[in-house]
C-alpha cells in the first residue's frame, strides 16, 4: 500500500496534467486553424467579388470562425479583422460582429495589394495552472492562447 501511495498519487497528478494540457494544445489548434481557413476563405473573397453575391461581410467572416473552432465557446473569443486598405474591426467578444454587415475586405478598396489579417485570442482555464509561485496563493490564471494569420488578396 505504501509503494502504490508513493507511486499511484504522482502518477495520477501527471495523468490528470497530462489532459489538460492535451486539451489545451487542442484548442490552441482548434483556434490557429479557424483563424487561418478564415484568412484563407476572405483573401479569395476579395477583388473579384467586390459587389456580387461571392463577398463577405463581418457577419460571414465571424460566423466561420465561430463554426471553424469547434469547442471554444463564441462568446469568449476576441477576434480582429484588419485589412490594410480598409482598417480594424474588433470582435470582443465574437458574437459582437455577428450582426454586422459591412463587407470585409471593403469591396471598395480590394485589390491585389490588400493584405488581410485576423486575429483571435481565447483565455483557457485549466486545473493545472491553478498555482503560480509569484501569485501567492491558490488560483486559477487562464492562460491567453492567440493565433494570427495574413494573406494576400489573390484576385
Amino acid at each position: 500500500m505504501l509503494e502504490f501511495t508513493l507511486v499511484g498519487v504522482p502518477l495520477m497528478l501527471v495523468l490528470v496534467s497530462l489532459f489538460w494540457m492535451s486539451m489545451g494544445m487542442w484548442q490552441y489548434h482548434t483556434l490557429a486553424e479557424a483563424v487561418n481557413a478564415t484568412a484563407r476563405t476572405a483573401s479569395v473573397h476579395g477583388a473579384g467579388c467586390a459587389g456580387k453575391t461571392c463577398a463577405t461581410t463581418v457577419n460571414s467572416v465571424a460566423r466561420q470562425i465561430a463554426a471553424s473552432a469547434i469547442g471554444i465557446p463564441d462568446s469568449q473569443m476576441n477576434v480582429t479583422l484588419n485589412s490594410t486598405a480598409t482598417g480594424q474591426v474588433s470582435c470582443n467578444p465574437l458574437t459582437n460582429c455577428y450582426n454586422n454587415s459591412n463587407a470585409f475586405p471593403s469591396s471598395a478598396a480590394n485589390t491585389t495589394s490588400t493584405v488581410v489579417t485576423i486575429s483571435a485570442t481565447y483565455q483557457f482555464s485549466s486545473a493545472i495552472s491553478f498555482w503560480s509561485p509569484w501569485s501567492g496563493g491558490v488560483t486559477f490564471n487562464p492562460i491567453v492562447l492567440g493565433a494570427n494569420s495574413t494573406q494576400p488578396i489573390v484576385f
